[in-house]
């Protein structure tokens, strides 16, 4: 039996438009041979249209509420879940004698007890930079000689719409007396920086945002070895 005959290189891109939805535009994709891995598509990535939003719960530290949204392009719908949460800060907090603040507690959503940084919630009205302060001071009774933020992430932009905060507190020393939270059991441990990396690799830090508060340390200070 003859071959037969396959479409020109045009046609068969043609043939690939994704076809519209009612009132969309067509999306064209570049023609993949079987098997090809797949490329870029051939338009931007574009934000989806919000139409309506509803609250289901609420709790003293986030708001869970359902958007209907939309592709302005395909003209997909669904429902996507948000968590809307205040913004959070971890203190990357140093004393002079080269050691970093670490605190250990207990955390209901793992069911373990983790080693992190100072952190917490950025109360309403309230800059990163008084958070951390104040963080720092209830958690572990130190007061830092100078603080700066350097970096900031999205947590989980997925489904979380808030920003965690990385501050830099240097020249750290014990001032206060700590004020716990209700609920509250903290044990403050002293770290040599040294030992950092090591602790970071066993898992005996791994709250994925003090790792990242680490990391944006180590960018701060040189110590990455990439293009700044």
């Amino acid at each position: 039996m003859a071959p037969r005959p396959t479409a020109a290189p045009a046609a068969r891109l043609a043939s690939c438009a994704c076809a519209p939805a009612a009132g969309g535009a067509a999306r064209a994709r570049p023609f993949q041979p079987p098997g090809a891995r797949p490329t870029l598509p051939a338009m931007p990535v574009v934000p989806f249209v919000r139409h309506d939003s509803q609250v289901e719960l609420e709790t003293p530290v986030f708001r869970l509420r359902h958007d209907r949204a939309s592709h302005p392009v395909t003209g997909h719908e669904g429902r996507y879940v948000v968590l809307e949460a205040p913004d959070w800060v971890n203190i990357v907090a140093l004393t002079d004698d080269a050691h970093i603040i670490l605190v250990r507690q207990w955390r209901h959503g793992t069911r373990t007890i983790e080693l992190e940084c100072p952190a917490g919630m950025v109360d309403r009205g309230e800059a990163p930079l008084a958070a951390a302060a104040r963080e720092l001071r209830e958690e572990t009774g130190y007061e830092a000689a100078s603080m700066r933020l350097i970096g900031r992430v999205a947590p989980n932009a997925a489904f979380q719409d808030n920003t965690c905060h990385t501050v830099l507190a240097e020249g750290c020393r014990p001032r206060h007396a700590t004020a716990f939270d209700p609920g509250e059991d903290i044990e403050l441990v002293l770290t040599p920086l040294a030992d950092l990396p090591a602790m970071v690799r066993s898992g005996q830090i791994h709250n994925g945002m003090g790792v990242v508060a680490l990391f944006w340390w180590l960018q701060e200070t040189g110590r990455l070895d990439w293009p700044r």
